[in-house]
């Protein structure tokens, strides 16, 4: 018996008869969820007829149980409603409600309904609301009736849910919060799809378009950072569609037009969609709805509004400072917390794990201004940075353009504004010929050219037919070949531009280059280019230089990223040469041109200032570079300023920060000249907003063999210090504290405790799924759990060793490569079962005040005396 619904046709009472009849046709015992959805279809699409024109509820088949979308969309004028999500009659809605499933359902939507077609709940921003329309026993029974009431109650619910006006977003904030969660989705489908394609069907668009991205533009990557970075920039593309749309709605077929010229590889990119029409991208499709949803309903005045350059509204964040002070500091970039918010709800560990974090304005203001007076004083060039023909500047880690739009103002500032009668041709001429970025994530890069492309329409110099900015998706480290594609044209000459730029020569180079220690920036090219660092130019007595290796056994902090960074804007300052593939496939060597004279400006880790390990780093710049500049901004965890008070660090992160200034200007006095900052974050952001390179307090170093240490130092007592013991000829067998990795796992405060964890290991009864649940196990580089469950088991038993977690702090372990990354050979060998001491001293100091010693008669953990920044152990 098929349901009427035609509106006014029919009485609530009519409608839910013919569905309860509808529903009695199969017997309870041979339903499943699935066998009544038409007729549930039916109702509700009558009742959201009863309730406003133009709402339509669409069955959303899944390909695979548990996944995929609703079993109901609503929507109205292409704007998502809400979802419905339909159970078996007599299944228990109160499970169902707390699901995995459902809560993902409710992060999308604040309108939903679970029924099992007998029972609704409405699920709204003001709670939850049942209703039942009868039992399942009722309808067993030919006699039973719908109660008035009951038709009555559901009714209300029902149209209550329809009623419901779709969200509009108006704040940049809300938007950013909207797209990570809808970005995380599709992230999650695309990486499935993948992975199904890798196995089946590799000639698929989707691998097709990895293959493309892991060969122009960064080697090392996965088919999950892929689905990561693809998920994120379709997210972007359609609300950068959108922004251009006009009145009309974006949808999967049209979203590609609105994509301006200027965007051309990202318009490309964005063409994927027409992909989503396939049944094999079903689990994908109802998402990217999801986020066109979200940009059709967008208040769209009110979010230019908030990232409009000219009205500049203050987005307080409670930063330890009023708005009113923050909006001062803060004021010059609109977009600041766009990317960050993004990323804190899509994925804060990638955010860490990429180094990604906003610079702030006061300091990129800074260093901008410090390269400009440089130009003007040091070489002459009255205009500054806004000299279009002598002036060429690389962000060389762009991120989402804060340094650029920093350039931007600072140029625009040179000739007078940008309503100047030299504005447009600095624009034309210099902004979009001279002024390069490089990034390799394509939702930073996506960011980077709307907020450029909108900062000049703000100020009436939008970019014209043919017109793009020179910022290019592409990995700084890795020299690439361009290779011609048909699948994704624009990448080929994004490829193309970006190498270009690698070898033509640059004046200045700047930037916020990522902090990451376990870098994946491993290609041949960078690796052999840092190995350079790995040692120094000595003199001998006969007054010939020759390279002495460093003898380092644990450089790896020569690998992070912006070390690597660094060395890049390093050669291409003095020039360098890479291998290629030339036309008839043999390799050539390319040389690239360095330049006489030219500045870095940049914002890293301080780490490199005086840590012994980058001596050779130090030296190599200053072999480079005629003048160096260094102001510690300082702000490592745990380390307090001078005087006691608190220090704290302008970025989110525990590791210290310095900005560092090289010039290379033949005729210069050679030096290095250092400068601090101690303090609060906002006295920093005020400092850096208020001073110039000519008022910073500098202070000449004298850095020299064998540690050419950037840091302040008493030059009356150096003999004195010199004459001492150094102790590592003392204590000739040295090593780092040992590493878990897991020291919730390996590290026990009893012995039975400990005991109990590897009972746990060997235990063939609990699965490597279970032991990761309960103790947070999982497998690394260095130390797999499959292979260390299998050697437990091979163990007669156990050998369980007190050891110094912190001072006064022991705890037991089972000392080995069982449950430790790094137990450490010396350890094992000299330590472990011995009556032995260790003397634990650092080789660097992070306070100015001697306090730096420990002694311990057990094994000790690095970083065992937190009152340094890197423990090492030498046996007593």
């Amino acid at each position: 018996m098929a349901i009427s619904t035609s509106p006014g046709a029919h009485s609530e009472l009519d409608i839910f008869d013919q569905y309860v009849a509808a529903l009695r046709k199969t017997p309870i015992d041979e339903k499943t969820e699935h066998t009544d959805r038409a007729a549930l279809q039916a109702l509700l699409q009558w009742m959201a007829d009863q309730t406003s024109t133009g709402i339509h509820v669409q069955h959303e088949p899944k390909r695979v149980a548990e996944k995929g979308a609703p079993d109901f969309k609503v929507t109205r004028g292409g704007l998502i409603l809400g979802y419905a999500e339909n159970k078996a009659i007599g299944e228990n809605l109160d499970k169902a409600l707390k699901s995995e499933q459902i809560t993902r359902y409710r992060a999308l939507s604040p309108n939903i309904i679970v029924t099992d077609y007998l029972h609704f709940i409405w699920i709204s921003k003001q709670g939850m609301q049942r209703e039942t329309l009868c039992h399942a026993t009722d309808l067993e029974s030919p006699r039973y009736r719908l109660h008035a009431d009951r038709v009555a109650a559901v009714t209300k619910l029902l149209r209550a849910f329809f009623s419901t006006a779709p969200d509009g977003i108006g704040r940049a904030q809300q938007l950013a919060l909207a797209l990570a969660l809808r970005s995380r989705l599709l992230r999650d489908y695309l990486g499935e799809e993948l992975l199904r394609q890798q196995r089946q069907h590799k000639e698929g668009r989707l691998y097709g378009l990895f293959q493309i991205f892991r060969d122009q533009i960064f080697h090392e990557l996965t088919l999950k950072e892929f689905a990561d970075a693809f998920a994120q920039m379709l997210a972007y593309g359609l609300f950068l569609a959108r922004l251009n749309s006009g009145t009309r709605t974006v949808t999967l077929q049209n979203a590609r037009e609105f994509v301006p010229g200027s965007f051309r590889l990202i318009r490309e990119l964005v063409d994927f969609l027409g992909e989503l029409e396939k049944d094999e991208y079903r689990d994908i499709r109802w998402v990217v709805e999801e986020v066109l949803s979200i940009v059709n309903g967008l208040d769209l005045p009110a979010i230019h509004a908030d990232l409009s350059f000219r009205q500049r509204r203050a987005i307080s964040r409670r930063l330890r400072a009023s708005s009113e002070e923050e909006h001062r500091l803060f004021e010059r970039d609109p977009f600041i917390y766009f990317y960050e918010d993004y990323l804190k709800a899509y994925d804060p560990t990638m955010r860490k794990g990429r180094g990604v974090y906003y610079t702030p304005p006061p300091v990129v203001n800074f260093i901008v201004r410090a390269i400009d007076d440089i130009l003007k004083s040091n070489f002459g060039i009255v205009d500054g940075l806004a000299d279009h023909r002598r002036v060429t500047v690389l962000d060389f880690a762009c991120g989402t353009g804060t340094f650029l739009l920093e350039l931007f103002q600072r140029i625009f500032d040179n000739v007078g504004g940008s309503d100047s009668g030299r504005a447009d041709l600095v624009v034309r001429e210099h902004l979009l010929k001279n002024l390069y970025g490089f990034e390799y994530l394509i939702a930073p890069y996506t960011i980077a050219h709307l907020k450029l492309s909108q900062y000049l329409r703000d100020l009436s110099h939008p970019l014209r037919d043919g017109e793009r900015l020179q910022v290019f998706l592409t990995n700084t480290l890795e020299p690439v070949e361009p290779q011609r594609n048909l699948l994704l044209p624009a990448i080929s000459e994004e490829v193309e531009a970006a190498q270009a730029v690698k070898e033509q020569p640059i004046l200045v180079i700047t930037g916020n280059p990522p902090y990451s220690g376990h870098s994946k920036n491993k290609g041949r090219w960078i690796t052999s280019a840092v190995a350079e660092y790995r040692s120094t130019w000595e003199k001998s007595e006969a007054g010939l230089e020759a390279r002495k290796p460093l003898g380092e056994r644990n450089p790896k902090w020569l690998q992070d990223d912006y070390v690597k960074f660094m060395r890049f804007a390093q050669m291409k300052m003095d020039g360098f040469s890479f291998r290629t593939t030339g036309p008839d496939g043999k390799a050539i060597e390319q040389a690239v041109q360095g330049v006489e004279n030219g500045i870095v400006g940049v914002i890293t880790n301080h780490r490199w200032l005086d840590n012994p390990t980058f001596r050779g780093m130090r030296q190599s710049l200053m072999r480079s570079f005629n003048q160096i500049y260094v102001l510690d901004l300082h702000g490592a965890v745990h380390v307090a300023a001078p005087d006691g008070s608190k220090d704290e660090n302008v970025f989110d992160i525990k590791q210290g920060v310095a900005i560092s200034l090289l010039v290379k200007q033949p005729g210069l006095e050679h030096g290095v000249w250092r400068g601090d900052l101690w303090g609060k974050r906002l006295e920093k952001y005020q400092a850096a907003a208020d001073g110039t390179v000519g008022s910073v307090r500098w202070e000449q170093l004298d850095p020299v063999t064998p540690f050419y240490l950037f840091a302040r130092q008493d030059r009356s007592r150096r003999e004195e210090y010199q004459r001492g013991w150094r102790l590592r000829d003392l204590f000739p067998v040295n090593a780092l504290g040992f590493q878990t990795h897991r020291d919730a796992f390996a590290l026990s405060f009893s012995e039975s405790e400990m005991a109990k964890k590897l009972r746990d290991l060997s235990d063939v009864h609990i699965s490597d799924e279970e032991l990761s649940r309960r103790y947070g196990l999982r497998s690394n580089r260095d130390w797999s759990l499959p292979n260390s469950r299998s050697a437990a088991r091979d163990l007669p038993e156990f050998h369980l060793q007190e050891v110094a977690y912190r001072p006064f702090d022991d705890r037991w372990c089972e000392f080995s490569d069982l449950t430790m990354d790094y137990p450490r050979r010396e350890l094992l060998d000299h330590v472990a079962g011995r009556s032995n001491l260790t003397l634990l001293a650092p080789r660097g100091l992070s306070t100015p005040d001697w306090q730096h010693a420990f002694v311990a008669a057990t094994p000790a953990r690095s970083w065992t005396h937190n009152l340094w920044p890197r423990g090492v152990l030498r046996r007593w």
